[in-house]
């Protein structure tokens, strides 16, 4: 830990000034859609971020019961969403766990990675349920939020303290998109237009390959 409160890397001998900012934006990404891809530019560029990881989890632990598109399909539909964005990679080492994501155990591992500083994205419609994450508090001790304020919303007002804190430090307006890639399914499902919602080739390789469709 640093002076400011700050989590220095793990070993590390950089000071803050010379590490690398990046942003963690995990996800079942199930379809990649804009809201992520206009949420992450934002941030990156408002909090001065270096890099962008989106990470594909392969079982998220919140959705047991309704397990998403094969890790697979969601993996390429990222690769070919992020393909042309300048600073937006990959991280993949969610997707070879056999078990559920938890982000604590991801965070921890990505401290361990010399001269870079890592900030945990998500967007205000998950802010609620972060509170129930596992060591949630734990996560705010390690790394600073970044919230994407996509909804138009205040932070949360009640709940852990440390959090509640951590979460209006990092709330930052971005644009809103008021969908779902829940709605977003839905609306493939029943061959609705999704074009404003999700980039070109995504949509080309869904149709293609037959993906949120009934038959």
């Amino acid at each position: 830990m640093t002076a400011n409160g700050h989590f220095q890397n793990i070993g590390s001998c950089f000071s803050l000034s010379d590490m690398k900012r990046i942003g963690f934006f995990g996800g079942s990404f199930d379809p990649v859609h804009f809201g992520h891809l206009r949420m992450a530019r934002e941030l990156k560029e408002k909090k001065h971020l270096d890099e962008v990881w989106f990470s594909p989890a392969r079982i998220s632990p919140f959705k047991l019961d309704t397990p998403p598109q094969s890790v697979e399909n969601r993996l390429e539909m990222l690769r070919l969403a992020l393909k042309d964005e300048p600073g937006f990679e990959i991280y993949q080492e969610e997707i070879r766990r056999d078990g559920p994501s938890y982000t604590i155990d991801t965070i921890e591992n990505l401290l361990e990675i010399e001269g870079s500083r890592f900030f945990l994205i998500f967007s205000d419609e998950s802010a609620p349920g972060f509170f129930h994450w596992k060591d949630a508090e734990r996560i705010v001790e390690l790394v600073p939020l970044l919230i994407g304020s996509r909804l138009g919303g205040d932070p949360p007002k009640e709940g852990n303290e440390k959090i509640l804190k951590a979460m209006e430090k990092g709330w930052t307006p971005t644009s809103p998109f008021n969908i779902s890639s829940t709605e977003i399914r839905e609306r493939l499902v029943n061959g609705k237009d999704c074009s404003s919602y999700v980039p070109r080739n995504v949509l080309d390789f869904i149709y293609q390959n037959h993906l949120y469709s009934l038959s």
